[in-house]
């Protein structure tokens, strides 16, 4: 019994540092992730326009994740020792970290594909 709630504290614990390093990455970052103001005015050049719709499309799926995570460590948390509400929230933890890994190699992808291929 004591185990487990060391180790919920410990989850815990890290989910917090986290979270707080990664709001402050996103704070420190925020001028890059922020999405075009003029995305739906299509530019003259498509390339441009694929670049704006995937820098909004990154900053969604960044924000989205984060709040996903933020959200399952907070019912992890809460799950009161519920077996089923901790394998959920460690499911909603776990896809939104694979969400936002695919989502950095779909950015990647496009960003070879806008500098190379369009350019």
């Amino acid at each position: 019994m004591y185990a487990m709630k060391k180790n919920k504290l410990l989850i815990s614990f890290s989910f917090f540092v986290l979270t707080v390093l990664s709001l402050t990455l996103i704070n420190k970052a925020s001028a890059q992730w922020a999405p075009p103001a003029n995305i739906f005015n299509l530019p003259n050049n498509i390339d441009q326009g694929i670049i704006n719709l995937t820098n909004w499309l990154l900053w969604f799926v960044t924000l989205l994740s984060v709040v996903a995570i933020i959200w399952g460590g907070i019912n992890y948390i809460f799950s009161s020792g519920d077996t089923a509400k901790a394998d959920l929230s460690k499911k909603i933890i776990y896809y939104a970290l694979i969400g936002l890994i695919v989502a950095g190699f779909a950015y990647a992808i496009m960003k070879v594909i806008t500098t190379v291929i369009l350019t």
